[in-house]
């Protein structure tokens, strides 16, 4: 009986009518009865919510009234609130404003550091960041935020960022005080990178291993660390020298009669708004689907009285690539060819001297190249680590 009452609740009636007490005994074989008692010519009967129809039909065909005293029960509750759509609304309603609360960063604490300056800085640029108190948390990237911190903050060797309820934590490692430059202090000598006639030396510290107009091959020993003393001991050393030769190098250059080439045409732009990983779309043109573009996509935060909700309106940006074909004739194709040697030349050797070049031309069916070969003159000399045992 108690488990019944609980889910279809109780109902409390009066009736009245001429003659109640033979009704009585009826009621007692068509319902639960929980309670019936008679008072002043009225019957009052207790009895579970889903028997007053039952309960109401009985005493109409009897001639008696029927009147609710009340009613009890969860069940009555709910259908008393259940049309009340502002109650719905107003739990809605504070459901997201807890949970919107509950996501929001009060505090950003700052560890690992006492420096008030350095706390400031690495405050400063996580505002400028978009994370400052009264951020939306679950819209911050924290491995981004970590590695900007990393990036852009001297101060900083090492970033870590995490939430813990409302309080965001930013561990960091502070960088040490950097000494001042010194030459590495290890034991090296100097060799040839290119096969060459040495032309000039210059040796400020190690022991000279060649004669000006020796030939040398690539990796040979020019200068060496190891020094043997007047006393007999020997020592180790950064050898510093400037040894420069006279070597052979060979380029060659290529271009087709046929070089494809793009450009940039029309953009369009796409509008969504996104929710979380949802993306409903807003507006945007029809793309031709015969067409070639480039994509680019950035995302603005949606934000209500300075806080950054879970909502952003998302552009995607399509920039229709074009492509044509340039065809040359072996003049114009040869005049490509020399206009990037010149620029090789010019970038690549602007630091070695040319003594002489002696170029090939070649013509075939699909375009024309050019052959190098340079003499030049510079340095040839690269640091070699000496590895003692």
């Amino acid at each position: 009986m108690i488990f019944e009452r609980a889910i279809f609740g109780e109902v409390s009636l009066k009736i009245d009518g001429f003659d109640t007490s033979l009704l009585a005994e009826k009621l007692c074989h068509i319902c639960k009865v929980i309670s019936l008692y008679s008072r002043a010519d009225s019957l009052f009967l207790t009895t579970l919510g889903r028997d007053e129809r039952k309960v109401n039909e009985l005493v109409i065909k009897s001639g008696c009234v029927c009147e609710v005293v009340s009613r009890r029960g969860a069940i009555y509750t709910v259908r008393k609130y259940i049309k009340r759509f502002g109650v719905y609304f107003g739990a809605i309603l504070a459901a997201a404003v807890v949970f919107m609360l509950s996501n929001i960063a009060v505090k950003i604490e700052v560890r690992g550091t006492d420096d008030p300056a350095l706390i400031g800085e690495i405050t400063s640029l996580l505002r400028e960041e978009g994370l400052r108190p009264g951020a939306y948390i679950p819209s911050q990237n924290f491995l981004y935020l970590g590695n900007f911190l990393f990036t852009h903050c001297d101060g900083v060797s090492w970033a870590s960022i995490g939430a813990s309820g409302s309080v965001v934590y930013v561990n960091v490692n502070a960088a040490t005080v950097p000494t001042e430059d010194r030459p590495p202090n290890i034991p090296r000598s100097i060799v040839s990178a290119e096969d060459a006639v040495i032309t000039r030396a210059e040796v400020s510290v190690g022991q000279l291993c060649v004669l000006l107009g020796d030939a040398v091959h690539k990796g040979e020993l020019l200068v060496s660390g190891i020094i043997n003393g007047e006393d007999g001991v020997v020592r180790y050393r950064t050898s510093i020298a400037k040894i420069i030769g006279r070597y052979e190098k060979e380029v060659t250059l290529s271009q087709g009669f046929i070089a494809e080439t793009s450009e940039e045409g029309i953009t369009h732009y796409r509008k969504s708004l996104k929710f979380f990983e949802l993306e409903l779309p807003l507006s945007g043109a029809k793309l031709p689907k015969d067409r070639e573009y480039a994509e680019k996509s950035c995302e603005t935060p949606v934000k209500l009285f300075g806080l950054t909700l879970p909502f952003s309106v998302k552009t995607y940006q399509f920039t229709e690539i074009k492509r044509y074909e340039t065809v040359y004739d072996t003049d114009a194709a040869l005049g490509e060819v020399y206009r990037r040697l010149s620029n090789y030349e010019r970038n690549i050797l602007k630091d070695v001297e040319i003594i002489s070049r002696e170029i090939t031309e070649q013509a075939g069916d699909t375009g024309v190249s050019i052959t190098v070969k340079y003499v030049l003159e510079g340095e040839i000399g690269r640091p070699s680590e000496i590895f003692i045992k």
